[in-house]
């Protein structure tokens, strides 16, 4: 933010893995974005998109004459908004549920030796800088990263885990129930498989997006025997 507002430009946050957990707009940036079909809304039945920024901001972009978002398009129907609204207001107790049994998730994947990268864990080498970012209570979000080594094993996994009814093999996110995909060959499968390696995306990765499962203890059981099915524990 520092760095954007010396240099006369606006900072433009995208918060959709993160809504209450991390509030950027505190934090110096200018305008926010969310998919709003994630977390959100939390029940992966819209499309939709929300930019948050100052009423001078917004107005320019909603302006009748030269408004980008008059003369493209981008805005929601009543009905939708409406619905969005509703489920917006259980957003701060869903995203406890979220993190919390991401957490569990993630612990347990970590004594069991496996490769887990989430940032609720002290090992993650950004535990601390979150630490220092977040509001309290809200936890460290719903989403991580589990490497098993190799593209054909993230698959067989998937495979696994969508039978045995941990979750369903989607690339969506922030969905009540436990989401996951190989971003490598999926989400950021345009990317070149050069510069995935150079910014850390290992084609073994499997992307979580632990759901609000009340059980998470015989969700991870399930999960537990997925790994070991394939080999992994």
């Amino acid at each position: 933010a520092e760095l954007a507002h010396k240099n006369n430009t606006k900072l433009i946050v995208d918060n959709t893995f993160s809504p209450m957990i991390l509030t950027p707009a505190r934090m110096g940036a200018d305008i926010v974005v969310h998919s709003l079909t994630k977390f959100v809304n939390g029940t992966s039945d819209c499309v939709a998109g929300v930019i948050c920024s100052s009423k001078e901001f917004i107005g320019q972009v909603t302006d009748i004459n030269s408004g980008a978002c008059m003369l493209l398009g981008p805005v929601l129907d009543s009905m939708r908004a409406g619905s969005i609204l509703k489920n917006l207001h259980s957003l701060h107790i869903r995203m406890r549920q979220h993190s919390q049994n991401a957490l569990y998730m993630a612990e347990q994947l970590h004594q069991l030796g496996l490769n887990i990268h989430y940032p609720g864990l002290p090992i993650h080498p950004q535990h601390d800088r979150i630490k220092s970012m977040m509001n309290d209570s809200y936890g460290f979000g719903g989403m991580m990263v589990l490497d098993v080594g190799s593209q054909e094993k993230a698959s067989e996994v998937m495979a696994l885990m969508q039978d045995a009814g941990v979750g369903y093999l989607a690339v969506s996110l922030g969905y009540f129930k436990t989401l996951f995909s190989s971003p490598s060959s999926s989400t950021s499968s345009e990317i070149p498989e050069d510069k995935q390696k150079e910014m850390g995306l290992a084609s073994g990765m499997i992307r979580l997006s632990v759901g609000l499962d009340d059980n998470i203890k015989d969700s991870f059981e399930k999960m537990k025997g997925c790994l070991s099915k394939a080999g992994l524990v």
